[in-house]
């Protein structure tokens, strides 16, 4: 080996010898096999062999370093290995108010200056009055003076210490550490390349910025290296409107990234970033927010479609600015109900993740931040606590660097049998039960009915039905249910076509779980009133439609009311039964839509009219056995547990008036009301064999 030393290193799974040599350490007349002494064990060491030494010791050093930190790589993978064989995801939102906008001298803000409403009012007048050339024409304090006390202005220049961007950067990129997520949304996010430099070590990123130039902030998606894998990415910038002379207004966006987990064969997961329009309290802002929110899901439909990744999981995280998300999102869904369109089922499905108050300041006490998913995909196994403050205490401070909390939630992807299972048991619960439901999609209904057709045969038998429901444990069906079932169909066996049809039949209005949803579009649009005259109606449609909408497809929207001749107002119950008859999110209802007219000739071929009215009559009869006999709230096919529910939704005044519910299933489908109260055994009587002949409304 010659002269010198040398050290043993392993890395990358090869043992590597790295030989440091000391030859230089062995004077330049001395040879280390002369057996003369060496400086290193001589009483004088010379200054050239001393420096050469400290040399060494730093590359021992290094080495040493770069094997620990290679060794906490190592480590650090095999726990992410442990937990992606759970296919486990830690989802984090967080709004890091951004350098350029984090000051205590901003109206919003004044935090240590005890002041009313009225003089906040009064600030923010100042605040926004503007000089000839349009800039602002008030500085700070200029605009506080005669409004706040020289003290109360001394005490915000004291707090404004807590904003300062040097020392509040440091404690973001700790706070962002300490959440270790697998997922992060970051918005308000201006300097970027700070942040991806302190985060590289382990997370990747993608960014984009608002479309305004004055913003410097944006949206930033960051996602753990040793766990996911970026496949794609799309960024829009929302038009909110235009100006009067037809220029286009923009000034928020939305950021998606599709993600590939590394180490398990999951499906990808789908995570939007945004950041929606501002003031909560501002019923203006509030159609900006939904008009912002329809483009959110009119491009998760066709990125995702894009990509072939329809069904994937997707979860959405952001800075909503809203008090109650549900308005929102039910909003957005009689926008897109009523044209027909057929949209991604997160619009439907979405679930929020219940926690307190994410912004706590002096100008407001809510929760804006949001992390929403799809529960026939994910399953949330914990959430994070916000902390809570003690009264009086508001944020930024020295221990939370941002006027936002972070929300963090870690979820359980469902496998493909656990969804199909899922399905298969809301397919039964919307057909045989009588509990509220979540639509399926066209894929959803599919997947549901390959649950029930065991053998593969494009069938439904009742060998098919017993080893389905036994997989369900619906045990306290009562014992004939498959029979009693099948005896609902022609020749007691269930086509796809057939399938779907039934679906359709007992899904209406007052079975769709998220009806609250459009109880509270109806109250936005109504503005308090019991009823919506038409014309406000449509210009409330026009407010919050997508700047694209003609006024065409406006007045296309108010058609398909479909009011009798002289009715000028809708009221609640037509309002909610119309936009959930307008259209199913699993069919494409838009007019001579390929897909739609061929799906209309195979009804027409499956089922006539009066042979709909029959399946719906046994369909009923069969809910009204169900209810009567076992299916009780103990059957996991009943249990709310086991159900995800929107956790902002009140609860629905469809479930407790039933005169505000407006036309009965029945009535809706023109079928006979059923007996009230009929014996068990006179069901199965009718069901064997004779309820083909119950009398029908033609």
């Amino acid at each position: 080996m010659g002269n010198g030393a040398g050290l043993l290193r392993r890395g990358g799974g090869t043992d590597v010898v790295q030989r440091i040599d000391t030859a230089e350490d062995i004077g330049p007349d001395k040879d280390a096999s002369s057996g003369s002494k060496s400086p290193i064990a001589s009483s004088a060491v010379s200054p050239k062999g001393t420096a050469t030494l400290e040399a060494r010791l730093r590359q021992l050093e290094v080495l040493v370093e770069q094997q620990a930190q290679q060794l906490h790589g190592w480590e650090s993978s095999m726990a992410v290995v442990r937990r992606d064989s759970r296919r486990i995801v830690t989802v984090a939102q967080y709004n890091i108010l951004a350098s350029y906008l984090g000051k205590n001298t901003q109206p919003w803000f004044l935090h240590g200056a005890e002041i009313t409403c009225e003089q906040r009012a009064a600030v923010f007048k100042k605040f926004g009055e503007r000089d000839a050339n349009g800039k602002p024409a008030n500085a700070w304090p200029k605009y506080a003076e005669g409004i706040l006390t020289p003290a109360q202005i001394l005490e915000v220049n004291r707090r404004d210490e807590d904003f300062k961007w040097p020392s509040r950067k440091v404690r973001l990129v700790d706070q962002i550490r300490q959440l270790d997520a697998d997922v992060l949304s970051l918005v308000e996010l201006d300097e970027k390349e700070y942040f991806h430099q302190c985060l590289l070590d382990e997370w990747d990123m993608v960014f984009h910025k608002r479309p305004r130039a004055a913003s410097l902030d944006g949206c930033g998606v960051f996602w753990r290296r040793s766990k996911f894998s970026l496949l794609a990415q799309h960024a829009i910038d929302f038009v909110d409107g235009s100006d009067d002379k037809g220029r286009l207004q923009r000034d928020r966006s939305c950021l998606m990234v599709l993600l590939q987990w590394r180490y398990t064969s999951a499906p990808p997961l789908v995570v939007v970033s945004t950041h929606l329009a501002k003031d909560p309290e501002d019923r203006s802002q509030t159609a900006v927010r939904v008009r912002q929110v329809t483009q959110i899901v009119e491009a998760l439909t066709e990125f995702t479609a894009l990509h072939s990744v329809s069904e994937a999981p997707v979860v959405l995280c952001g800075d909503l600015n809203a008090k109650h998300f549900g308005e929102i999102r039910g909003i957005a869904r009689t926008v897109w109900q009523m044209t027909g369109s057929q949209l991604h089922k997160f619009l439907w499905c979405a679930s929020d993740v219940p926690t307190g108050n994410t912004s706590i300041t002096k100008a407001r006490q809510c929760r804006i931040d949001a992390v929403q998913y799809l529960s026939g995909q994910m399953e949330v196994i914990e959430v994070r606590d916000v902390p809570r403050l003690p009264h009086g205490e508001v944020i930024p401070s020295a221990e939370h660097p941002s006027d936002h909390f972070p929300v963090v939630v870690k979820f359980r992807m469902k496998d493909a049998y656990q969804t199909y299972r899922e399905l298969g048991r809301a397919w039964l619960e919307c057909v045989a039960g009588q509990e509220k439901v979540h639509p399926l999609t066209q894929a959803d209904l599919r997947s549901a009915f390959e649950f029930f057709d065991r053998d593969k045969s494009n069938a439904i038998h009742r060998h098919d039905l017993e080893e389905a429901c036994c997989d369900l444990q619906c045990g306290n069906f009562f014992s004939d249910i498959q029979q009693v079932l099948l005896d609902c169909f022609p020749e007691q066996e269930i086509s796809y076509e057939n399938f779907i049809r039934a679906y359709e039949i007992r899904m209406n209005h007052e079975r769709i779980r998220s009806i609250g949803e459009l109880e509270k579009a109806f109250q936005f649009f109504a503005g308090g009133r019991r009823t919506i005259p038409l014309r406000q109606l449509e210009e409330a449609f026009r407010e919050i439609t997508p700047i694209s909408f003609s006024d065409a497809e406006v007045k296309e929207m108010i058609r398909r009311l479909d009011l009798p001749l002289g009715v000028e107002e809708v009221d609640l119950r037509s309002f909610c039964e119309v936009v959930c008859r307008a259209s199913f999110p699993h069919r494409d209802r838009r007019p001579f839509a390929p897909a739609a007219l061929a799906e209309q000739d195979t009804w027409g071929q499956t089922l006539g009219r009066q042979s709909t009215k029959d399946l719906g009559a046994k369909l009923m009869h069969l809910s009204e056995l169900n209810s009567s006999r076992g299916f009780s709230s103990s059957s996991p096919c009943r249990n709310p547990s086991t159900w995800s529910t929107n956790a902002l939704s009140p609860p629905s005044k469809f479930d407790s008036d039933k005169s505000i519910c407006g036309l009965s299933t029945e009535e809706s489908l023109g079928l006979p009301m059923p007996p009230r109260s009929p014996s068990p055994m006179t069901l199965i009587r009718q069901l064997n064999g004779k309820v083909a002949h119950c009398p029908t409304v033609e």
